[in-house]
């Protein structure tokens, strides 16, 4: 028994010894240890993330993080992108909202700097970019349902009244922080802009609507769906002709 409880103090002096000051005694006859690499690195951050998810559905605040590459996104401590099980098992949370709400921002904000014949494009590539961002758990599957047919939408009115004469635009490389991929935006008819924007207003505020109205039956949900829905509708801002 004493034999026991001084094996088990000596590995706990050893334990200390390497958490605090990352030496192991060299009379140990231990190796030392091995330097972590990127996948263990990613693997701790992941881990130290998920504490922020609280399992009531609302831990966890956060800015959001920054951004990588768009649909290519590894890591939720970093603002990623979800692959497989993980985009399955995030449930609604302050941080994954707040992250959602954050890439809304950042799509009005680079569309707002582009020439009005090209904002309703760039809006649409902006929340199919958000959309691919968020999470699968169904917590946010309605949120996504929403914002897809938005962008669809707005699609259809950009293809009705695209201006097939006037040039695409580049996206620079720093357009937009949070979504690296590149991407160019179809212009519409100047003559027709008034009418187009006006239908782009119309689609946008019933996408904000709908996000309301789907989670009034959730009290833990509604209060999420409504910051996305405020979020969405602050993009209207960018449909205003002239």
């Amino acid at each position: 028994m004493y034999m026991r409880a001084a094996v088990f103090a000596l590995r706990s002096c050893l334990a200390l010894c390497v958490a605090f000051s990352g030496v192991i005694p060299a009379y140990a006859g231990i190796p030392a240890p091995r330097t972590l690499s990127q996948h263990d690195i990613d693997t701790i951050d992941l881990l130290f993330k998920a504490q922020t998810v609280d399992p009531g559905g609302d831990g966890g605040g956060n800015d959001g993080g920054g951004r990588d590459t768009a649909g290519g996104r590894n890591s939720p401590g970093h603002g990623d992108n979800y692959t497989g099980r993980e985009r399955e098992e995030v449930r609604i949370s302050r941080y994954e909202t707040n992250r959602i709400i954050q890439d809304l921002r950042s799509v009005r904000r680079e569309c707002g700097n582009y020439d009005e014949v090209y904002r309703i494009d760039c809006l649409r590539q902006g929340i199919d970019m958000v959309v691919a961002s968020m999470p699968d758990s169904a917590d946010y599957r309605e949120a996504k349902r929403i914002l897809r047919r938005t962008s669809r939408r707005l699609g259809a009115i950009v293809s009705t009244y695209q201006d097939r004469s006037a040039p695409k635009l580049v996206a620079p490389r720093d357009a937009n922080p949070r979504f690296k991929k590149r991407r160019t935006y179809r212009a519409v008819k100047r003559e027709s802009l008034p009418r187009a924007m006006a239908e782009a207003n119309a689609v946008v505020s019933e996408a904000a609507t709908q996000l309301l109205r789907s989670a009034e039956n959730s009290e833990r949900r509604y209060a999420h769906y409504q910051q996305i829905s405020v979020a969405v509708d602050s993009t209207k801002v960018l449909l205003r002709s002239g």
